[in-house]
């Protein structure tokens, strides 16, 4: 969806024109399902938020102003509908596998020679993901928006509805936490570093 498509797109959906919706969702669809799967750890949970965040959206085109992007809006409702699924019960599960699906144990000419590097980059991924959870959800989240979605410290700081120099905090604290973390589990040796800590 291009950018100077975006309010003419908003003015249509809130008419309630079916095709205009139909194309706001299909823009942003497989993001939003990205995000809440990285949150939930389960693609029924997920699909189940994202169809959730739509009709939320949609219940609240009113609100938009477009003063932030339409995916920085939907993120923001996504990820409140993923805190309320996760405050009716359900548990966070492991996120580590798009988190840090580019950390190695072992360069990629040495894992195609030995087998057994698969089992240790899982028992790896283990040690990192037990880091990963032991953060609260006010440095979790900052860690996946930025990460995994690649969003800049002012878009994560629209999302969480926190200052831009909270979010350099928090992302600054759970990358010294999950170094220390790490740094007790000596079988997790990655090739290069992960990237956050660069």
């Amino acid at each position: 969806m291009l950018r100077y498509d975006v309010d003419a797109l908003i003015e249509r959906c809130r008419s309630g024109d079916e095709e205009a919706i139909g194309l706001l969702v299909q823009a942003n669809q497989g993001a939003v399902f990205r995000l809440a799967l990285s949150i939930l750890d389960d693609p029924a949970e997920a699909d189940e938020a994202t169809q959730e965040t739509f009709l939320a959206a949609l219940r609240s085109l009113g609100s938009y102003r477009g003063a932030a992007s339409v995916r920085t809006w939907l993120f923001a409702i996504a990820i409140n509908v993923c805190r309320s699924r996760l405050r009716r019960g359900r548990t966070w599960q492991r996120v580590q596998e798009l988190f840090l699906g580019g950390v190695s144990v072992l360069g990629h000419d040495e894992q195609a020679a030995h087998p057994e590097a698969l089992a240790m980059q899982h028992e790896a991924k283990d040690e990192i993901w037990q880091a990963v959870q032991a953060l609260g959800e006010k440095h979790r989240l900052p860690v996946i928006l930025r990460y995994y979605h690649d969003l800049p410290a002012a878009e994560i700081a629209s999302v969480l509805g926190i200052s831009e120099g909270t979010v350099h905090s928090r992302l600054s604290t759970a990358r010294d936490r999950l170094r220390v973390a790490l740094s007790t589990a000596p079988e997790v040796q990655t090739e290069g570093q992960p990237r956050w800590q660069r």
